[in-house]
């Protein structure tokens, strides 16, 4: 293995280190906090609690920029060749469509609840405290700090951002169980969390910026000039999108269980499936940080240093997914059972089937990330849509058959789509620009390939 995949593990592994401990502490946190808010609220309030916040959470997903992927995308080049104006103008762009696409995810979101809340279960003495919680979506998104903390090789920054939410999630939902407060006072803990997260990280951000010196005569309407990052639009848009259907995957099935069977039986959904990704987070962490790795093995056009990258992590994806099996047989049913402080039959094998939908979505997690670096991001984008068109309609059908067995099959068979839908570019990908093994002397010039970003050997 070459020095330079040697290093690029080593970073992945070590960033991936600084958000695992960040979202174990959450995961920690949830586990008590969860079970306050349940036996101060009881089941049903604590289902409409869930049902509330997933959609603000689903509703945020569907219209906000994900403006970190253009910001490494275009802004590692001149950020790290000192280019530092065009470097601001690529930043302030990622800053406005965050607070643009934040202002329209309040809007949709309070349209939302006006027109929809009644049909997702909510008591209508509740959604005029629903239509408040949607002012949190206009700060949900830090996505633009997020790709300043990567861009900078600073992971650990997002650990303090994720702390300070769970502590105070944490403390506040503790002060609501003792002192007996309701559903409107947790709807206030739970976006008090979305407010100091953004504060937090969008004060760490400027601060990182401004130490690196990152930023020349900055201004956040700085417009970019021609050449400063050609395609941007059609990149976030692309990604953007991505993350929308990838959202709609996770957050309205929730909403549509609730629909279906009621807010009791969406919050033993929506707390088995946290357990079942809470378990299988530690490998989904690579995501954010295999994106900076992978965009400097491209500008060095090492197409085979990739290769080995993504082909190692996936046998370690392999090798953990047994393991992950294991602690879900162990400790799934067990956790279902404290934090919603009721023995829910059949818990096991909701836990299993959640988690079975996790582990698929993990040998997703280096495709991803290689698909869109190497301009293939539309791929991406086609497998969100079938599966998207596939899922809804299939948890629908599968919960009003089977209930939350159903739900949760539903959601294997949409994952195992999607794994099957991406690995296939990959494969035809290495096939053309890294066949076999890496050459001894690989003096061949390089040449463009179509859908790439740089030129490949």
């Amino acid at each position: 293995m070459s020095t330079d995949e040697r290093d690029a593990l080593k970073r992945i592994f070590g960033n991936t280190g600084f958000l695992i401990a960040g979202r174990a502490t959450n995961a920690i946190c949830s586990f008590v906090y969860v079970a306050w808010a349940v036996r101060a609220l009881g089941l049903q309030q604590f289902g409409v609690l869930m049902l509330v916040t997933t959609f603000g959470a689903a509703v945020s997903s569907a219209t906000h920029l994900l403006s970190w992927q253009p910001l490494l995308h275009y802004g590692t080049d001149p950020f790290t060749n000192g280019r530092r104006a065009e470097f601001s103008r690529v930043l302030a762009f990622c800053i406005r469509a965050d607070y643009l696409s934040g202002g329209v995810g309040w809007l949709v979101g309070t349209v939302g609840v006006v027109l929809f809340g009644t049909y997702m279960g909510w008591p209508a003495a509740d959604q005029g405290a629903a239509m408040l919680y949607m002012l949190t979506i206009a700060f949900m998104n830090t996505s633009w700090s997020a790709g300043v903390f990567r861009l900078c090789n600073s992971f650990w920054l997002t650990m303090l951002t994720d702390l300070s939410g769970a502590l105070v999630r944490t403390v506040g939902s503790g002060i609501g169980f003792f002192h007996h407060f309701g559903l409107d006072y947790y709807l206030l803990v739970w976006s008090m969390t979305q407010l100091v997260m953004f504060i937090s990280s969008t004060a760490l951000g400027c601060m990182l910026v401004r130490r690196s010196g990152g930023t020349s005569g900055f201004s956040l309407f700085a417009r970019l000039r021609p050449g400063d990052a050609p395609g941007i639009w059609r990149f976030t848009l692309s990604t953007s999108c991505n993350h929308l259907l990838g959202s709609v995957f996770n957050q309205f099935g929730t909403l549509l269980v609730g629909g279906v069977l009621g807010p009791a039986d969406a919050a033993v959904y929506r707390v088995s499936r946290q357990i079942g990704e809470g378990i299988a987070k530690p490998a989904q962490l690579m995501m954010p940080a295999l994106y900076p790795e992978l965009i400097r093995l491209r500008e060095k056009q090492d197409w085979y240093g990739i290769k080995r990258v993504v082909l190692k992590l996936f046998l370690m994806i392999g090798g953990f997914s047994i393991v992950l099996m294991g602690v879900a047989m162990a400790l799934g049913n067990i956790l279902l059972t404290w934090m919603l402080h009721v023995h829910w039959h059949g818990g096991r094998s909701l836990i299993m089937l959640m988690l079975g939908s996790a582990i698929l979505g993990l040998g997703v997690v280096p495709l991803e990330p290689l698909l869109t670096v190497i301009g293939q991001v539309s791929q991406v984008l086609r497998g969100r849509i079938i599966v998207t068109l596939t899922y809804l309609p299939l948890v629908y059908g599968m919960t009003m058959a089977w209930h939350l067995e159903g739900a949760a099959a539903a959601a294997d068979v949409a994952a195992l789509i999607m794994l099957c839908i991406c690995l296939r570019p990959v494969v035809a990908w290495f096939r053309r620009v890294a066949p076999g093994r890496r050459p001894v002397h690989d003096d061949a010039a390089p040449v463009v390939v179509p859908g790439s970003t740089g030129a490949e050997p």
